[in-house]
């Protein structure tokens, strides 16, 4: 009994000298900006300044980011730092310093910053890598994104529109309302697919379309284990690879290791090419091993992963906002309405030139992404030691950066009435009154969205196939008015949307 006790006297021991010690780490983490002489809003133990530990899960959520950024405001702050659980990062709110992040001081913040296992190929994507390989990545891409390529793939944009229209055509024909986020969804995902890998999802068809399946589980934040795991990779990345957690679900890995491997066999067996995304990367895996250009098994599928999950997300969720907006606003619909008619002049058919000649709808779109950018911050981790100008505050090498676009894009200060769907905001008359920098919504300079041009084709086409073809307006089911929801790190509305389409 005596050597129970002494044994758990000693267990008491070392569990209070480890609770003492970890608490004394966390102080001494919130002295941090104090020492660099930077402001920062006060910490609590021991979430930081986030509300709680899901705070962060997702990212740097965007409720949680917008109530610092409107703290730093009111203090007249440039920039400000905040502490996610224990670790210091550093929020940029003035967009002259956001310049010098994105584009005039950008070799000191080349990176993003986000976890990833180095040295596995597969988790090595576009949008994740650090400086030793972004750019040799980014160079070998580029080319699927030049004007021919995006001719090329408009046909394939336009029979996937087919296939959603006539979708919504039978809804309507019911009566029955439309959750406009899930069908923009399905109609993305046939595009990608389409033109990433020459295959067919069937989403409209195939209410278990493995594609359509395989992209919710990518943003399928209600899972308690994948939360727990993206907290570790965010605030303790060193243990997180250290237990060898991965960035890519092992479903998702295997998913796409099998499409592609399959696909990439078809097309060698038989001699086939087709100019997409995939084909491309055949290209490159084709490349000499020891040479600059090639590609390895592994990095082609985290390139088509992420081409697959940002293409789809990005665009739907763009369409999603201005189609509510729009129906919301019906004297905005029927003037983008009569734009489309005016520039398609009884013709059918649309063609790449027709929809570059619709400016209202450039607008509409361009003031969607000012009030629902479908990323709410940019993250840019510094990558050597940095002075802001006229000033002596330093960001050290390995801090991070957010650039608070969600915040910076609603602010009174930039945008009159922020709030209100404008898009005369971006006509040719008042376009050039926006403070540059104040609204970026693909990120800005190097490393800014490699897709951009690809989603505003997939955006406009998607949008004016729908405005041409029903009146829209908001369903009684819809709660109004929506809330975006704070925990997540990606702008979705916490409400579903659901419109009623009647054909015209």
């Amino acid at each position: 009994m005596s050597l129970f006790l002494t044994l758990l006297g000693y267990g008491m021991a070392l569990l209070l000298v480890a609770a003492v010690s970890f608490y004394a780490y966390f102080l001494y983490s919130y002295t941090y900006w104090s020492k660099k002489g930077v402001p920062y809003l006060e910490p609590k133990f021991p979430y930081g300044n986030c509300t709680s530990l899901l705070a962060k899960v997702k990212g740097y959520s965007v409720g949680m980011v917008d109530s610092c950024y409107k703290k730093m405001r009111e203090q007249g702050w440039k920039v400000g730092g905040f502490f996610t659980i224990a670790r210091p990062t550093l929020l940029v709110l003035d967009p002259e310093y956001v310049r010098d992040i994105l584009v005039k001081d950008f070799s000191n913040f080349v990176d993003r910053g986000f976890y990833y296992v180095k040295h596995d190929k597969i988790s090595e994507s576009l949008f994740v890598v650090d400086e030793t390989n972004w750019k040799n990545i980014r160079t070998k891409l580029t080319p699927t994104f030049t004007t021919g390529k995006m001719k090329m793939m408009f046909p394939l944009i336009t029979h996937a529109c087919g296939q959603m229209t006539k979708f919504m055509e039978q809804l309507a024909e019911k009566k029955q309302d439309i959750d406009i986020r899930e069908c923009l969804a399905m109609f993305t995902t046939d595009v990608i697919v389409s033109c990433a890998l020459g295959l067919d999802s069937n989403c409209f068809t195939d209410k278990e379309s493995k594609f359509r399946n395989i992209g919710k589980s990518y943003f399928s934040f209600k899972d308690v284990l994948l939360s727990a795991k993206v907290s570790v990779m965010n605030y303790a990345p060193e243990l997180a690879l250290k237990l060898g957690i991965q960035g890519v679900k092992k479903e998702q890995r295997q998913f796409f290791v099998n499409i592609i491997g399959s696909t990439v066999d078809y097309r060698r067996k038989n001699n086939v090419r087709r100019e997409d995304f995939l084909q491309l990367m055949i290209n490159l895996l084709d490349q000499p091993e020891d040479g600059p250009n090639h590609l390895t098994f592994d990095q082609v599928i985290a390139q088509v992963g992420i081409f697959f999950v940002a293409g789809f997300e990005t665009s739907s969720s763009t369409m999603t906002f201005a189609l509510y907006e729009l129906a919301k606003h019906p004297e905005l619909q029927d003037r983008l309405r009569d734009e489309i008619n005016t520039a398609l002049n009884d013709k059918k058919e649309l063609t790449y030139e027709s929809i570059n000649e619709m400016k209202y709808l450039q607008q509409v779109i361009d003031e969607t992404l000012r009030l629902y950018p479908v990323v709410s911050n940019l993250q840019r981790k510094c990558v050597k030691d940095y002075t802001f100008k006229n000033s002596n505050m330093v960001v050290e090498r390995g801090v991070t950066c957010v650039i608070p676009i969600f915040s910076i894009q609603r602010d009174p200060e930039f945008f009159k009435d922020p709030l209100t769907f404008d898009p005369d905001r971006f006509s040719p008359e008042n376009k050039n009154n926006i403070v540059p920098y104040s609204n970026l919504p693909f990120g800005e300079g190097p490393r800014n969205c490699i897709g951009l041009r690809f989603g505003y084709m997939q955006s406009k086409i998607g949008i004016i196939e729908i405005i041409r073809r029903f009146k829209l307006t908001i369903s009684p089911s819809t709660k109004m008015p929506i809330q975006i929801d704070p925990d997540l790190f990606i702008l979705q509305s916490r409400e579903t949307l659901y419109l009623q389409a009647e054909p015209i």
